[in-house]
């Protein structure tokens, strides 16, 4: 980003408020929100034009779009059109002297979507073709002083370009997908357009293609040079320990290469570079700058001694303390300047590939993340665009995203290849949240065209990204790009036809393109080809492994639709999980904004069309019904809800269920080879629209019941259960660096007919840092006694019962998550018709951050399953979807605005499971007797299964 000041020596320094980047130059002119908008196939009267945003919101703003949201009903069918048509984004620029007096003038726009001509004073000064991409256009030769300039940046429809791009290289060979699934209602070709992928749809979100200047522009003026990114490299000048110490307080030597662009073609440049790291270190030197196509590379190498900096550590491993480093250049006269300002963190990562034993190497290698020299445990989600038209999407939403995901004790994220490179506060967010960003190169799902022109434009923006989030200590690794290894060998698309012209491609881009003009910039961190990939193991079998989906090597996405993912038992045992998660449907609130009372069933038109999965209503049909029942259809917005609820039930329940047994491997191998899982982040953190998806947080930030389950299987420490023949194992999985040496494990058997355990075990057990471990066994007929507990005239006795687990650590500082296990399945159990409500609401107490919090009191006159709470007031609660065994529970709701205790108890509802099961007869209302309320098998016979 080059702002500046006039060349009189006045600094204009521009700041933009979502950035800790500063940037100085000597004139930066920029057009007032004066754009207009015109095109539409000359059927849109001009309107006015917002810059940074988006074709899209545009119209929405100008009511030319006249449904008010986006994503209304069946907006993203009604308003392709506008994706499908030319648009124009014209302004006038006032010129002085002043700026046509240096010896380049250039236009710079730091994002443009995507494809365009750029004309100053009609005359076309250059030409987009990719999202990602910083441009500069010389204008110097274009422009008039006065205020008269035009400026027209004319916008191709990207569904028409990515059309023409495939018809061209079909004439040679067709580069597949032809077209996403029919599912997806989406437009085709988007593996020919480098911007936002996902924006011409996916199995989670709309199709969107959106036109329009995203990103921030500058007209500058300058007769040196502009710093336009900083590089950092920290190396410890002494070994690191193998568990974080806050004490420990080592020297690093440094190297700092600042990027800048040169007012000159080629040829050298005379001036000095200044560089400050905080109030540790500052240097001023002379240099002669070596320019080549307009650029320089300056460089400067120092040491940070002992003790003056403290290390960067990931989310609850330690502090994120974070360091200015600014980087300024002057002329040789001392009368141009230009500054740049990032913030850094010192620190080291690693992905540890070595084999796991060099003597049997069939057991094949470690993926594992070390960082300071610590190996760490991967605990996260992945990251889809925050919505469809990314100038929707606030600083503030963003940060709270990420917060949210830190709450939730994770510490790492993988952006996803199909969506973008993410804005500058959300790569800053994560470094002060200690969240490492796994950053996937915009590659997915696809196979890519490797003309010249294509690669240029790759070239170009993996420079551009590379270099303007190399800085940040948040990012663990670069990947080249998202499943193609997979979709290339297990044929998504036919690849097999052709193979091998199209392993040449993905070689010719991801290895011999991408992977070196990434190193090239930063050569600070890993890089791996591919995710999911074999990682050395691909790289050693020609890039393009046998089986990219070996659980010996590497990363790998699992998914089943089709297995009984409540067990506990049967996921892959992967060397490391970055990518897994079921389906649910967001609230019924989210919902509720977007559609009317006719959408409001699992059966709908609407439904249907806002499942985007492939047979996903029916596979989640069947998923909901393998352990719960569905509830009844009656065409009522009640009905719509519990279908929702029971979704979120389902979804929960399978990935806390996947996420601990990758958990409970991760200090475990087999005999061949299978184990020492690293990682499990699952899909996806968060939604794009109001539809079915893998999301835990829903659009506009209200959780799901994933989330909050996400919140306990992703805790430091946890208890974990699950069952094998007839014996429920019981782990203890510690992310800790210290063991535990006291702690009380207790094993509780209920019945869902009654609030007091029927046997409790206890043991007081030790918990050993940075391991899983099997702390009991127990036969349910030997230790649990089921045949005796669990007895019922009408009830298998592992229908009637389930298992809670408590760990109670002497050190009060740690908190462990209780937990619970089904023996059996709920549907099949004889659960009572509990009534559960919300008793009183209290407070709030006002924290001195200004946080509201209110304690909720839920009562019930029965053991309950699931109770889950909502609340139009933002914010969230401090668990919820849980199985209440005692009478009453008090739950804290941290409010996300200032709101009475009343305004909050008047909004509460509480659900719980059987309130989604047919009504109960007046008989049953009246009665005192629990078992009297029991949900009987011959209740379901007006239950309508999907």
């Amino acid at each position: 980003m080059g702002c500046g000041g006039k060349r009189s020596g006045m600094l204009a320094v521009v700041m933009l408020w979502w950035s800790f980047v500063i940037t100085t130059a000597t004139t930066t002119t920029r057009a007032a929100a004066n754009w207009t908008l015109t095109g539409g196939n000359d059927t849109v009267m001009p309107v006015g034009g917002s810059v940074p945003g988006g074709v899209y919101s545009d119209l929405l703003a100008a009511g030319v779009l006249d449904q008010g949201d986006i994503y209304y009903r069946y907006n993203d069918l009604d308003y392709r059109w506008v994706s499908k048509s030319n648009w124009t984004y014209s302004t006038q620029i006032s010129v002085d002297s002043s700026l046509l007096s240096h010896s380049r003038v250039a236009l710079i726009f730091d994002g443009l979507d995507t494809a365009a001509e750029i004309v100053v004073n009609s005359q076309t000064v250059g030409y987009s073709d990719n999202m990602f991409v910083r441009y500069a256009f010389d204008v110097k030769d274009q422009l008039q002083e006065g205020d008269s300039n035009t400026l027209e940046v004319k916008f191709e429809s990207p569904v028409e370009y990515a059309t023409r791009k495939y018809d061209i290289q079909a004439e040679d060979y067709e580069v597949p997908p032809k077209c996403v699934d029919a599912a997806f209602k989406g437009e085709c070709h988007a593996n020919h357009i480098r911007k936002m992928q996902a924006s011409f749809s996916w199995d989670w979100g709309p199709a969107f293609p959106n036109l329009g200047i995203w990103k921030d522009w500058h007209l500058v003026g300058w007769d040196s040079m502009l710093v336009t990114d900083v590089y950092f490299s920290a190396t410890p000048t002494s070994d690191l320990p193998s568990r974080p110490d806050a004490s420990f307080r080592p020297g690093w030597n440094i190297t700092v290469k600042v990027w800048c662009d040169a007012s000159v073609e080629s040829g050298e440049v005379e001036g000095s570079l200044t560089l400050s790291l905080g109030d540790i270190y500052t240097v001023k030197k002379p240099i002669t700058a070596n320019v080549e196509n307009y650029e320089a590379v300056l460089e400067s190498n120092f040491t940070v001694d002992e003790n003056q900096v403290d290390m960067w550590w990931p989310n609850e491993y330690g502090a994120q303390p974070l360091y200015p480093l600014t980087a300024s250049w002057s002329d040789a006269a001392q009368v141009e300047t230009s500054t740049k300002t990032v913030r850094v963190g010192f620190r080291t990562v690693e992905l540890n590939q070595d084999y796991i034993d060099s003597s049997n190497t069939s057991l094949g290698r470690y993926y594992r993340m070390k960082v300071n020299n610590v190996v760490m445990f991967m605990k996260g989600s992945n990251w889809i665009p925050a919505h469809i038209l990314p100038e929707y999407v606030t600083p503030g939403y963003t940060r709270y995203l990420l917060r949210m995901a830190a709450d939730a004790h994770q510490n790492c994220m993988r952006v996803w290849g199909g969506g973008i490179y993410e804005s500058d506060i959300f790569y800053e967010t994560a470094d002060e949240l200690g969240i490492l960003i796994w950053e996937d190169m915009m590659f997915a799902c696809s196979m890519y065209p490797v003309d010249d022109a294509f690669l240029s434009s790759v070239t170009a923006e993996v420079i551009t990204q590379v270099r303007r989030l190399q800085h940040h200590p948040s990012i663990l690794l670069w990947a080249g790009n998202n499943e193609n290894e997979g979709a290339l060998r297990d044929d998504w698309y036919g690849t097999s036809t052709n193979f091998d012209q199209y392993k040449a491609d993905y070689i010719k881009l991801y290895v011999e393109t991408i992977r070196p003009v990434t190193l090239e910039n930063d050569d600070t961190r890993p890089i791996i080809v591919s995710s999911p990939s074999n990682g050395l193991e691909s790289e050693e079998e020609g890039y393009i492994a046998e089986n990219p989906g070996s659980t010996k090597y590497g990363d790998v996405h699992y998914y089943n639709y089709y297995m009984d993912a409540w067990k506990g038992e049967g996921f892959p045992r992967a060397r490391f999980a970055s990518e897994y998660g079921f389906q649910s449907w967001p609230s019924f609130k989210s919902m509720r904004d977007v559609t009317v009372e006719e959408d409001w069933s699992s059966t709908s038109a609407m439904s249907y069309h806002r499942q985007h999965h492939p047979l996903g209503q029916e596979e989640l049909a069947l998923q909901v019904g393998l352990h719960l029942v569905t509830p009844q259809e009656d065409g009522s917005a009640a009905s719509y809800q519990h279908y929702i609820y029971v979704t979120q039930i389902h979804q929960a329940m399978a990935v806390k269920m996947e996420t601990e047994f990758y958990r409970r491997w991760m200090s475990s191998i087999t005999e061949d080879g299978e184990g020492y899982t690293s990682g499990a982040l699952y899909w996806q953190l968060n939604d794009v629209w109001q539809g079915a998806s893998w999301a835990s947080v829903e659009l506009g930030g209200r959780w799901k019941m994933l989330h909050y389950y996400s919140k306990n299987f992703f805790a430091p420490v946890i208890t974990s259960l699950y069952m094998t023949e007839e014996d429920v194992k019981v782990y203890v999985v510690s992310d800790l660096i210290d063991d535990i040496q006291t702690a009380n494990l207790n094993i509780e058997l209920h019945r869902y007919d009654e609030f007091e355990p029927k046997l409790v075990i206890s043991s007081d057990i030790s918990v050993e840092g940075q391991t899983a471990s099997e702390a009991l066994s127990l036969s349910i007929w030997n230790d649990l006694h089921i045949d005796t507990h669990c007895q019922h005239s009408l009830y298998d006795p592992v229908d009637v019962c389930f298992v809670t687990s408590n760990l109670t650590v002497a050190d009060s500082a740690t908190i462990v998550p209780d937990n619970f296990y089904f023996l059996g399945k709920p549907k099949d159990a004889p659960l009572v018709h509990a009534q559960v409500k919300v008793n009183s609401v209290s407070g709030p107490v006002v924290s001195s951050g200004g946080n509201w919090t209110f304690t909720v009191q839920v009562t019930s006159d029965a053991v309950a399953l699931f109770v889950w709470m909502e609340t139009d007031s933002p914010g969230y609660f401090s668990q919820n979807g849980f199985i209440m065994t005692q009478p009453s529970v008090d739950v804290l709701f941290y409010a996300g605005q200032e709101i009475t205790s009343g305004e909050l108890e008047s909004s509460l509802t509480v659900t719980c499971l059987t309130d989604t099961y047919p009504s109960r007869s007046h008989t049953q209302e009246e009665s005192h007797d629990m078992k009297d309320r029991v949900f009987h098998p011959n209740d379901l016979n007006n239950v309508i299964f999907l």
